[in-house]
C-alpha cells in the first residue's frame, strides 16, 4: 500500500469509531431528573408616546376649523402678524401738506374698533394663539401667544372664543362675536 492509501484507511477507521462511539452514547439511559421551571417571559418594553409634528399639528386645526368651507367668507378687514417692533405709517393727505407737515412727533389718532379688539383664535404649533390689536396707534392686529403683550396689556389666557388680558385698568375679557351679530 501506498502512504495515501493508508492515511484515506487510518481516516475511514478513525470515523467509523467515532460514530459507533457516539451511537452508544445517544443509546445510554440518562440518569438526571430535570425539574420542571415555570416558563420565564420578559416584558414588552411600552411603547414611547408618539408626538406630532409641528406640520400634522397645524395640518389638524386647519381641518377641524374647516377654513375652506363655501359658506366662509371674507373678513371686512384685513390683518397681518406684525412683529412687536415693526411701525404703521398713517397715511399722508393732500390736506398735510401745509407749513406744519411734518412737524409733529410721528402718532395719529385712527378711528377704529376701540383697543383692545380681538380678531381671532388660531391653533398651531406653538401653542393657541390671539389675534389682537392692542395699539390704538394701528389698524393692524398680530398674533399673541400666553404672556405677550402691549400696550400695557398682558395676554393670560386663551380661549376657543374668548381671552383673558390683565391690562391697565384690571382684567379684560374679549369675546369673538359672529359676523353680523351683536358686538
Amino acid at each position: 500500500m501506498t502512504s495515501p492509501r493508508l492515511l484515506v484507511a487510518a481516516l475511514q477507521g478513525v470515523t467509523v469509531a467515532a460514530l459507533a462511539m457516539a451511537a452508544a452514547l445517544l443509546a445510554w439511559p440518562a440518569d438526571v431528573q430535570v425539574a420542571p421551571a415555570d416558563p420565564v417571559v420578559t416584558p414588552l418594553a411600552s411603547p414611547q408616546p408618539v408626538t406630532p409634528s409641528p406640520a400634522a399639528t397645524l395640518t389638524d386645526s386647519i381641518v377641524n376649523a374647516n377654513i375652506f368651507s363655501r359658506t366662509r367668507e371674507a373678513p371686512d378687514d384685513r390683518t397681518f402678524a406684525a412683529a412687536p417692533s415693526d411701525a404703521v405709517e398713517p397715511e399722508v393727505t393732500a390736506g398735510e401738506y401745509d407749513a406744519d407737515a411734518g412737524l409733529t412727533d410721528g402718532t395719529t389718532a385712527i378711528d377704529a374698533e376701540p383697543v383692545p379688539a380681538l380678531y381671532g383664535v388660531v391653533n398651531g404649533p406653538t401653542g393657541r394663539a390671539a389675534l389682537l390689536r392692542l395699539d390704538p396707534g394701528t389698524t393692524a392686529a398680530r398674533l399673541y401667544h400666553l404672556g405677550d403683550g402691549a400696550n400695557g396689556y398682558r395676554l393670560r389666557s386663551i380661549g376657543t372664543d374668548r381671552v383673558e388680558l390683565s391690562g391697565p385698568s384690571g382684567a379684560v375679557v374679549l369675546e369673538l362675536v359672529a359676523k353680523g351679530g351683536p358686538p
